[in-house]
């Protein structure tokens, strides 16, 4: 279904809209339990920010084991220490809004799609190793943290994926969006 037979679908065209991206929503969860994505993701994310937070921030991360048994990430520069309240398995689970976005917009066509997918994913792992590698500048242990968190929370799973599945679907949906 093009962009324009969605525009004119009216009320149809947006349910039928809704209900893929519902149902990609589920399944792409229901998938990444089964594969274990998310801990796969959240160890690139980690490999990646302790080759470069050294470089772009000082801080070197250090995986530890909690009392619970849980892995926690900490930063580190001479005596202080930071710990990373953001869970990087987490911070994988940004994709599935995003992918669920691209695979429930009409008119990409396959090759448009997978293409998009890449970007995708490749942009929402810059946008998370940003977050990582600016969170010490950011929360300085303080009462801020809470806010912080959570702001950097909404960005990486509501405002990223909206944001990028937008940018990447603009041209194929300039039609619905009238712009």
């Amino acid at each position: 279904m093009s962009s324009a037979a969605v525009r004119r679908g009216g009320a149809g065209a947006r349910a039928a809209f809704v209900a893929r991206f519902l149902v990609l929503f589920a399944l792409l969860a229901y998938g990444g339990f089964l594969s274990d994505a998310p801990r796969r993701y959240a160890g690139v994310l980690r490999v990646a920010g302790t080759a470069t937070s050294p470089l772009i921030n000082g801080w070197s991360l250090e995986q530890r084991e909690a009392p619970s048994g849980r892995q926690e990430i900490w930063f580190r520069r001479g005596n202080d220490q930071l710990r990373l309240a953001l869970g990087l398995q987490s911070m994988a689970l940004s994709l599935l809004p995003l992918l669920a976005l691209l695979g429930a917009t009409p008119g990409l066509g396959g090759r448009g799609l997978a293409t998009r997918v890449a970007i995708g994913i490749a942009a929402l792992f810059g946008l998370d190793l940003l977050v990582v590698l600016l969170y010490p500048w950011l929360v300085d242990g303080s009462d801020v943290a809470d806010v912080v968190g959570t702001f950097l929370g909404l960005l990486t799973f509501v405002g990223g994926p909206v944001i990028l599945w937008f940018a990447l679907t603009y041209r194929a949906l300039r039609d619905v969006w009238r712009l």
